[in-house]
């Protein structure tokens, strides 16, 4: 059934496809919505197999207008990180570079080193290629600024300053005795510093410094001929700043729905690093001119851009790229193919190196000799149709029955397949209940595959014994799915089958291939579940309830929620039982629950 398209606009906007669940499947943008938009719904568009694949999914169509097709082409790549909608192809950094993150979006900011970027409005700048340089950037900026990098909550009179503090590192805001205002000074000169203006800041502090010497005030100046001293030669030691020789390389090669790409950074004429990334089009095979389209769009949103990119082929929507990246830098920013000698040969070796990259992964993908044994000695042992190539593994993690995960581990020729794992947070299963949570998950997973016409596994392994392999199989017959489903109890290491009778237990010996693999499946999807759960479990404890509370810090309220499992349980909590925990006395226990029960 096609959506209601009567309300789209002819304007320039973005668009967000939905299924019928409600979540967000594909963001793309136009600088026409309707005509966009209907052409999906063209005979000619339904014969590709990706679109055709998506148009079944789409039940409902929002849009948002925009100014320009610049203010599109920001906001959808915006929304694509922000939602990693399915039929969308995704960046994706194995190697989680990282960035400095300044928290502007609180009070007392903080300064420190993150491998997530999140859509939070905190200021991000990287990733940095060289984790060292760039650690040893904010030792030097922890001197200069004094600004905070801990997680203290800012309570004046009621919070004892840390280690930095009396190490000279940092002000401790959380003692009450820093200036606001002076202290978002400090923050601002940080982060113009990040953002390469040495030259200015060096001269303000110049001028500070010589006013403070003139008014004797000698023991402040030197302070502050200490930070110049210090951001000179930080200064010397950068080389991230754009000059004239400044470009970024970049090349990609395709494998299937993969991409491989390799970027250069140069920097005054020298190559000063490498990263690499990787692209996945979940759904069919990866276009290269395209694919590095829609790298540029996703890397530069929160990367230091050169005055110049070069890449292997020229790429759709060049134009508006380049007038994209130009209007964030605020001046012109070229892409382009290289034509001279010396660009044409820094740009071979960078399409080396991707292809070396390529080879490399599917050298670590590609099944051994040893999976292949495996393998073929799981089909024969579980009289299988055919080779289990695709093995989904499922564990259920929990505490108490609270903050319950399932996890859901692939393998495929025997090897982790880890961009397909999935977390289920279970919704509908109270108290503790292993076999209807692990219920839960089996029916969630393949009603969704079934739903959105995907390729089911060959082998299911389930962590557990017959009770949880009868809960995982009363979920399959409900779906009406015969998929072949197996346990491996963790005490023998016995596979447990749901059938009845004499091959209800199948024992292999301890140095079966098969009986290694499925073990290894088993224990993969254990540890996923087990750090999903961690999690989950650090959130509750990071936010709650308790936070509020007088006396109540990180460490009691970690000992009550693991103790009592949730803020409920602890609200309904006699006295007694709150003075149970470690560290809780009569007047604190008295203290939450006049709070909880205010």
């Amino acid at each position: 059934m096609v959506p209601d398209l009567s309300k789209i606009p002819d304007s320039p906007g973005v668009y967000l496809m939905k299924d019928n669940t409600g979540d967000i499947i594909y963001v793309g943008k136009a600088i026409s919505l309707i005509k966009r938009v209907r052409s999906y719904f063209h005979s000619s568009a339904s014969q590709i197999p990706k679109t055709r694949v998506l148009v079944k999914q789409i039940d409902d169509i929002e849009f948002i207008v925009t100014d320009t097709e610049i203010d599109a082409l920001v906001l959808e790549a915006n929304l694509i990180k922000k939602y990693k909608p399915r039929y969308n192809v995704r960046l994706k950094d194995d190697k989680r570079y990282p960035y400095v993150k300044v928290t502007i979006n609180e009070k007392f900011p903080r300064i420190f080193l993150t491998r997530r970027r999140l859509m939070d409005d905190a200021l991000y700048f990287g990733p940095y290629t060289n984790s060292r340089a760039i650690r040893s950037t904010l030792e030097v900026i922890s001197k200069l600024f004094l600004l905070r990098r801990c997680k203290k909550p800012i309570v004046p009179g009621k919070t004892r300053p840390c280690l930095n503090y009396h190490i000279k590192r940092c002000m401790a805001p959380c003692k009450g005795s820093m200036d606001e205002e002076e202290y978002n000074r400090r923050v601002m000169k940080a982060v113009r510093f990040l953002k390469g203006d040495t030259a200015g800041l060096l001269k303000e502090l110049e001028v500070k410094m010589y006013a403070l010497a003139a008014n004797q005030e000698y023991e402040a100046a030197g302070e502050v001929r200490d930070q110049i001293e210090g951001l000179k030669c930080l200064t010397e030691q950068q080389i991230a700043t754009s000059g004239i020789e400044d470009r970024d390389v970049i090349a990609a090669v395709a494998d299937g729905s993969t991409v491989y790409l390799q970027i250069f950074f140069i920097r005054h004429g020298s190559m000063v690093g490498k990263a690499d990334f990787t692209l996945v089009d979940s759904e069919g095979s990866a276009d290269v001119p395209a694919a590095l389209a829609v790298f540029i769009k996703q890397y530069y949103q929160d990367s230091p851009i050169p005055p110049e990119i070069l890449v292997q082929h020229e790429i759709p929507e060049k134009e508006l790229i380049s007038g994209w990246l130009g209007q964030r830098t605020g001046r012109e920013v070229k892409i382009q193919v290289p034509f001279r000698v010396e660009k044409k040969k820094i740009m071979e070796m960078c399409i080396r190196n991707a292809e070396m990259a390529m080879r490399i992964a599917k050298m670590e993908k590609g099944p051994s000799e040893s999976s292949k044994i495996a393998l073929n000695e799981l089909k024969d042992v579980l009289s299988l149709d055919k080779l289990p190539q695709h093995i989904e593994g499922f564990d259920i993690s929990n505490i108490s029955g609270t903050n319950a995960v399932g996890s859901m581990v692939v393998f495929e020729d025997g090897m982790p397949a880890n961009d397909k794992y999935r977390q289920h947070n279970i919704r509908t299963v109270k108290g503790i209940d292993d076999f209807a949570m692990m219920a839960e998950v089996v029916s969630r997973r393949y009603s969704r595959l079934l739903k959105e016409n995907r390729s089911l596994p060959d082998l299911i392994l389930i962590d557990g014994g017959p009770g949880q392999v009868g809960a995982a199989k009363s979920s399959l017959d409900a779906l009406g799915l015969d998929i072949p489903l197996i346990g491996l109890a963790k005490r023998f290491e016995h596979i447990i089958t749901p059938r009845k009778g004499p091959k209800e237990v199948i024992i292999l010996p301890k140095s079966s291939p098969a009986l290694k693999l499925l073990m290894r499946i088993r224990d993969e999807a254990h540890r996923f579940a087990v750090t999903s759960h961690r999690r989950r479990r650090s959130a509750t404890l990071t936010h709650s309830q308790l936070d509020a509370i007088p006396g109540i810090g990180p460490g009691k309220k970690k000992l009550l929620i693991e103790h009592f499992g949730s803020v409920e349980n602890i609200k309904s909590a006699s006295l007694d039982d709150m003075m149970k925990v470690k560290g809780i006395s009569k007047k604190i226990a008295e203290r939450i629950h006049e709070y909880l029960n205010a």
